[in-house]
């Protein structure tokens, strides 16, 4: 699993079946430090994650296909969760309020 906050949404009027009625959401994996790592991706949700949450993703191997109950789905990234905080130790690194830094 990684940490990623989303910036975006996706419209898309034609799209494969298995997409329909889901969500699809434009996100950015962060670092412990709230910084931007890595490329931009998609993932579908569906948990209720909206634009500025700090989420879940998951990425195993036939996870979504688990999940949606289909038999393939050409799903690479899922938002599993919507992270209040998490910290390590005794420090509190980051919270689902904290902008994204630079």
């Amino acid at each position: 699993m990684e940490v990623g906050k989303v910036i975006g949404t996706v419209i898309a009027t034609v799209k494969h079946d298995v997409y329909e009625g889901k969500r699809l959401l434009v996100v950015q994996q962060v670092d412990l430090e709230g910084k931007p790592q890595g490329p931009v991706r998609l993932a579908i949700d569906y948990i209720g994650a909206g634009v500025g949450d700090l989420v879940l993703l998951g990425s195993a191997p036939g996870l979504a296909a688990d999940v949606f109950k289909v038999k393939k789905a050409p799903i690479k990234d899922l938002i599993m969760g919507i992270v209040d905080h998490f910290d390590l130790g005794d420090q509190l690194v980051m919270t689902l309020y904290d902008e994204m830094k630079e």
